[in-house]
């Protein structure tokens, strides 16, 4: 293939243009299947409401996954060329010309197919010898790598939407797409997605020129950045039905072609009609959760949940754990940090390495003074969840992790069996700030922490550990801060209402 004719199909493929937003990306995909609504907000949501936040987690595995990526590929395809560019449309054009070219192996590639607003990143092309293409006698196939354990909907939906922007261009279409996953491969069939992949690209498409208008999620991730804060902050001002708990999408729908089209009609709304669109305990459910909003109070549930047990000494915890980046390292616990409600103090234990994480909850179990007069509240199961399984792993310290389980209370089980709140959830970050708590920090979460605690061990920069510790501490003060609020507030009587 002669260079003019390398244009040539760039001109046919890009269309004279490079990819805009009236384009889809492959790489959204898990958006279009799990957050459409933030596709939407990229056509029809005010540019000024756009926030932008730095996902450190995701970037951060990013780096790390392709790193390791593409040592495996240097290892498997000796000969593998990659392509390296100043822009995407570069990207595209060297894509072209290693193809042409015949490479046995091309990394980092890049496929547009422009007139029908589609293109996409491919980790690999692999030169195949067994049929004909517009190249030559030969073609290529999609080889994507992925970090999960398991193969997801999103992930095959990707590599044929790839596959099939590859058939147009060498005009010879792939049976079969490869997807590596951790420790094994997964060959993903064309034709065994073919129609989904039309649907959701249609879909897309309707969302793109107006025809459909998805639904956003609970806040406060109603959306995913740049659009959470417009998208939590359209939800609240709306009254939206996805502010109610418990409901699936089916059942909001119900509720709305029987009329009912935010909180508010929900809650002026009989017990009597919603019992007749949902079946219990859904009904019930709804009605008084769509009430705690109309009236910005909390509504009995159940009482005898609440207050949980009060003792002499009442200490709010929890944990923060790094994940698995690579497969050298290891997931732990590094921080335990406890709010000691007597001494009104933040405490901490952390651990640096896997082998310090007994050593923290060593000393979680020697700062308890008494035992039989302590009360530790955690907000869901999982610190609990974690202290049983370590104790199976470490007999010897088996004894000293039941002791603390055994005087664990969980608020959230609490709270939810007690109360109807106007909160959309009852995750802690939904729940506290219903009633007035507040995070210090916009730029550190969950998975935020686990990133500057990576970065604080290489660095050792002593802001970044205070970051985290703020971020834990804010937590731990959240439930007692959520407890004493709903020991103040006023509570209403369901049956009064």
């Amino acid at each position: 293939m002669t260079d003019a004719e390398i244009h040539q199909l760039f001109v046919e493929f890009s269309a004279g243009r490079k990819p805009e937003t009236q384009d889809f990306n492959a790489s959204r995909m898990f958006t279009l299947l799990e957050d459409p609504f933030s596709i939407w907000c990229n056509f029809y949501a005010p540019a000024e409401e756009a926030v932008p936040e730095n996902n450190r987690y995701e970037n951060l595995k990013i780096r790390t996954d392709r790193h390791t990526r593409d040592l495996f590929i240097r290892e498997q395809f000796p000969s593998v060329f990659f392509i390296s560019a100043q822009n995407e449309t570069e990207r595209f054009e060297a894509t072209l010309a290693a193809m042409a070219r015949g490479e046995q192996a091309i990394a980092n590639a890049v496929l547009w197919n422009l007139p029908q607003h589609v293109y996409g990143s491919v980790n690999l092309l692999v030169r195949k010898d067994t049929a004909h293409s517009r190249f030559g006698n030969y073609h290529y196939t999609v080889y994507q790598f992925k970090r999960a354990h398991d193969l997801k909907e999103h992930y095959s939906l990707q590599v044929c939407l790839v596959n099939q922007i590859l058939g147009q261009i060498q005009q010879f279409e792939p049976a079969y797409g490869r997807i590596h996953l951790k420790g094994h491969f997964v060959d993903i069939a064309y034709r065994d997605h073919a129609q989904r992949l039309t649907q959701e690209l249609a879909f897309w498409n309707n969302i793109r020129t107006g025809l459909a208008k998805p639904e956003a999620h609970k806040p406060p991730k109603a959306a995913a950045a740049p659009w959470r804060v417009y998208a939590n902050k359209l939800v609240v001002q709306n009254h939206d039905l996805v502010l109610l708990p418990h409901l699936n999408t089916e059942m909001r729908q119900c509720l709305k072609i029987n009329g009912l089209f935010t909180t508010l009609d929900v809650a002026r709304a009989p017990l009597a009609k919603l019992q007749e669109i949902l079946e219990e305990p859904y009904a019930t459910e709804t009605y008084y959760n769509a009430r705690a909003y109309l009236y910005n109070k909390p509504i009995w549930r159940k009482k005898g949940c609440f207050p949980p047990p009060t003792k002499k000494y009442n200490l709010y915890f929890d944990f923060e754990a790094t994940e698995t980046f690579t497969k050298d390292n290891k997931s732990f616990v590094y921080l335990i940090g406890l709010w000691d409600k007597e001494e009104d103090k933040y405490v901490t234990f952390i651990a640096k390495t896997p082998e310090e994480e007994i050593t923290i909850f060593e000393q979680f179990y020697n700062y308890i003074k008494d035992f039989k007069s302590t009360a530790l509240y955690h907000w869901t199961e999982y610190e609990v969840r974690k202290m049983r399984k370590l104790a199976a792993a470490w007999p010897d310290q088996a004894a000293h992790l039941l002791a603390l389980c055994d005087i664990c209370h969980d608020l959230k089980v609490s709270v939810n069996d007690s109360f109807y709140i106007p909160a959309p959830s009852f995750s802690l970050k939904a729940a506290a700030p219903a009633f007035g708590f507040n995070w210090r920090q916009d730029d550190c979460g969950a998975m935020d922490s686990m990133v500057y605690f990576t970065s604080w061990l290489k660095t050792g920069d002593e802001s970044l550990l205070q970051k985290i510790l703020m971020y834990n501490e804010d937590d731990c003060k959240a439930m007692l801060y959520l407890e004493n609020a709903l020991k103040q507030a006023e509570i209403l009587e369901s049956a009064g209402l």
